[in-house]
């Protein structure tokens, strides 16, 4: 953008600064301050040398010219860190030859400027000078040259310790963002299967002409409304609980009899969260899968305790056809645990020939 119309897009005001600015600003002050412990280090072994031999820790600033000299000496040798942090950190990912060479560029460029000051300026100013007079500017470069290597170390060394941290927590980025994609996707998976077979229920209230219609509708409802709008990463054990009971109502429907199945609850579910929709699919299956209509039960236990949750569901498997998509199984279920708790639970699931167990375990679901 011009001066002309950043001066008209933001009329009498600065420049918002960037977070890129900003961030750059924070790196550049971070080396100035690696770079100030390390000479204060070194200024302070060097005096403590002095003392040891008996000489004034301070004689190094004794005089006028070991005063200018050193401190600006300090200014200027903090140019090579900076130089070589911004140089490497605007072309190195793209061409690492080219920052290379930028890099000897701002090292010569640093020299100069340090030969201009200290055997030029300092002359003409104080009559002193730092090197003795007559030196040629080639021995000048040279024997500048470890200073030039020593103090853009600095700068060198942070960046590419920046650029391992930058690409780690990038890397973590993307695993939590494909971490997030598929536990989307799986839970998007039970949804549209449990509303095709609570549809299939309310349908079958409708073709029968039952008055129970309007309600499983409502209840219906109830539960959509908590698939829909529940879209935390977690919510209260409670409202899973709820939601759980609401399903049961609406199976509840189908029966002329009390529906046989039981929750038996212990423990204390408000101090737990767990992800949404985690339990219902094994209790979908049981009643899909299970022979109540013949009256064998399914049966709920879940533990809440304070650091853990133990859930286990237990029924009769049926002898009924199973529809030819199977639904989504307890895999959709395993991969979300496998996902939100690596290494802190346990999912053991029994069946043999006329019985059907799930029993989870849970072992850090604080609120």
């Amino acid at each position: 953008m011009a001066d002309k119309e950043r001066g008209q897009a933001y009329p009498g005001k600065i420049l918002p600064i960037t977070a890129i600015d900003l961030a750059m600003r924070r790196h550049l002050l971070r080396i100035a301050l690696f770079y100030f412990l390390f000479e204060l280090l070194r200024e302070t072994g060097g005096a403590v040398s002095l003392w040891v031999n008996g000489y004034s820790p301070f004689s190094m600033f004794d005089s006028l010219q070991e005063k200018v000299l050193n401190i600006g000496g300090f200014f200027i040798f903090l140019l090579y860190p900076l130089v070589s942090f911004i140089i490497f950190n605007k072309v190195f990912r793209k061409h690492k030859g080219k920052a290379l060479f930028y890099w000897i560029i701002g090292v010569i460029v640093i020299i100069t400027i340090r030969y201009v000051v200290e055997e030029l300026l300092y002359p003409a100013i104080f009559d002193f000078r730092n090197y003795r007079k007559g030196v040629s500017i080639i021995y000048y470069y040279i024997d500048n040259i470890y200073f030039a290597v020593l103090y853009s170390a600095f700068g060198i060394v942070y960046f590419f310790v920046r650029s391992e941290q930058q690409h780690k927590l990038n890397e973590a980025k993307l695993l939590l963002a494909n971490k997030q994609t598929e536990l989307s996707f799986l839970r998007s998976q039970i949804n549209p299967h449990f509303l095709f077979n609570s549809l299939n229920n309310v349908y079958s209230l409708v073709y029968h002409q039952s008055d129970q219609s309007l309600t499983a509708i409502a209840k219906l409802s109830d539960l959509l409304r908590y698939m829909l709008y529940d879209t935390n990463e977690q919510v209260p054990l409670q409202k899973e609980l709820d939601y759980i009971n609401k399903y049961m109502e609406l199976q509840q429907m189908r029966f002329d009899q009390p529906l046989p199945a039981s929750l038996e609850l212990t423990g204390y579910p408000g101090k737990c969260n767990i992800p949404p929709l985690l339990l219902i699919p094994f209790v979908e299956n049981a009643f899909k899968h299970g022979d109540i209509r013949s009256g064998h039960p399914i049966v709920m236990k879940l533990h809440a305790g304070d650091d853990s949750m133990r859930f286990s569901i237990t029924n009769k498997v049926g002898s009924h056809q199973k529809d030819a998509s199977g639904g989504i199984g307890l895999e959709n279920v395993q991969r979300r645990l496998e996902l939100l708790y690596p290494g802190k639970y346990t999912l053991q699931v029994q069946q043999t020939a006329s019985i059907f167990e799930v029993q989870l375990e849970i072992k850090t679901c604080q609120a």
